[in-house]
């Protein structure tokens, strides 16, 4: 796993740190995002561990240790049996811990849409770096990491109608970022 784990290291760093540090403030508090989120790589079992979707196993970690860097500066504590009040679990699986039949998560078998989709995000991903920074931070909330509002507002310390200005030029300029580089590609060829 050691070696496997250095590989995604070196292939995945680099994204992983300039997306942290979108939304941190600052690079230290990013790189021990990013750090944190390969620690945990490493402590995987390797027999469970899918190497072909590391991109989306890295960011889905790093977008959570973002949120929890944030959250922890803006909410007040929360203790474990507040959080997990609810009966989610009832519902999802059985007594036995199985799934309960038709809400287990299904896996996709379409490699060629697979492949497209992976190549449509590197283009977002381009495309939302192109962005001025505070809008590219005020979007990246919002949509990777599923903020409300309220939250960026408070966290970035910005009034809603500058939240709406921010999201209405970043959603502009992505249009014409993918307009340009992925929709008219696709007509061309």
């Amino acid at each position: 796993m050691h070696t496997i784990a250095a590989e995604i290291t070196v292939q995945w760093r680099s994204a992983m740190l300039r997306f942290a540090m979108l939304h941190l403030p600052s690079r230290e508090e990013a790189e021990d995002a990013v750090q944190d989120t390969l620690a945990a790589l490493l402590q995987l079992d390797r027999s469970s561990f899918d190497a072909a979707q590391a991109k989306s196993y890295l960011f889905g970690i790093l977008r959570n240790k973002i949120s929890d860097r944030l959250r922890q500066k803006y909410r007040a504590p929360v203790s474990y049996d507040e959080a997990f009040q609810d009966d989610l679990d009832q519902v999802l699986f059985d007594k036995r811990g199985h799934w309960v039949e038709g809400v287990a998560p299904t896996t996709w078998v379409n490699p060629q849409q697979q492949l497209q989709n992976d190549q449509f995000f590197i283009v977002v991903d381009l495309c939302v770096h192109k962005l001025p920074a505070k809008p590219a931070r005020v979007f990246s909330m919002k949509e990777f990491l599923e903020c409300e509002a309220e939250e960026i507002c408070s966290t970035l310390g910005i009034t809603k109608a500058d939240y709406w200005q921010c999201m209405s030029r970043a959603r502009k300029q992505l249009q014409l970022c993918l307009h340009q580089n992925w929709f008219d590609k696709e007509t061309a060829s």
